[in-house]
């Protein structure tokens, strides 16, 4: 069967890390006088905003944390935004992209954004020339972890996620892949994951590309 492949998105297919942490440390800030620390961002990375604020904010309901999730999320595309040509893709993901789409490889996106970001993603990245946008798996408060996101987004391409490989960067979503028996992980970093179960190669951007594709098997 042919395989197919699902991504991350943010620090994944671009690297945009800095502008959420600047975002989250500003809101951090806001909500509890003190900004998130180096190493609670760490713990936060490839979790769904609302549990991010929960830890926040512990006595938050469910319509002000969506609230502010909003709110967080429209700093960080501020932000963004003011970076200029310094926001783009990773490096060489966009011959990957279309080399996976001239090979028929069916895609998708499994991401811990809220649709507002998917959206400006699509928008500003024109990612609708390789993705079905209805199809994408961002962050509705519907999914416990990112495992279930992971299978979603291979069911919505018609697709097991065990024939899946899961282009990711956060040791959270690594385990997760993991757990939801990705065929295999492929993470973007530049420190040593190789050991983490599931994980096949390690790369620090799409520029080897057919390396990256004879690995799809």
């Amino acid at each position: 069967m042919k395989p197919a492949v699902i991504f991350d998105f943010n620090g994944t297919m671009v690297f945009d890390g800095i502008y959420h942490e600047q975002a989250w440390k500003e809101f951090s800030k806001a909500l509890r006088k003190e900004p998130f620390t180096d190493e609670e961002m760490q713990m936060m990375h490839g979790k769904p905003n609302v549990k991010i604020i929960e830890y926040l904010k512990p006595d938050v309901t469910f319509e002000e944390a969506n609230k502010l999730s909003e709110a967080k999320e429209a700093l960080y595309r501020e932000i963004a935004l003011q970076a200029g040509t310094q926001y783009h893709l990773v490096d060489g993901l966009e011959d990957f992209l279309n080399k996976l789409h001239d090979l028929n490889i069916p895609m998708n996106i499994a991401s811990a954004s809220i649709l507002a970001n998917i959206n400006f993603f699509i928008d500003v990245f024109r990612l609708d020339r390789w993705f079905d946008p209805q199809k994408i798996v961002y962050d509705d408060n519907t999914y416990e972890n990112k495992i279930a996101m992971f299978k979603k987004a291979a069911a919505n391409i018609r697709c097991d996620i065990q024939d899946c490989y899961v282009f990711e960067d956060s040791i959270t979503g690594i385990r997760c892949a993991h757990e939801a028996k990705a065929k295999g992980i492929i993470v973007i970093t530049q420190s040593n994951t190789a050991d983490f179960p599931g994980v096949i190669k390690t790369i620090e951007d799409y520029l080897a590309m057919d390396e990256i594709c004879a690995l799809l098997k």
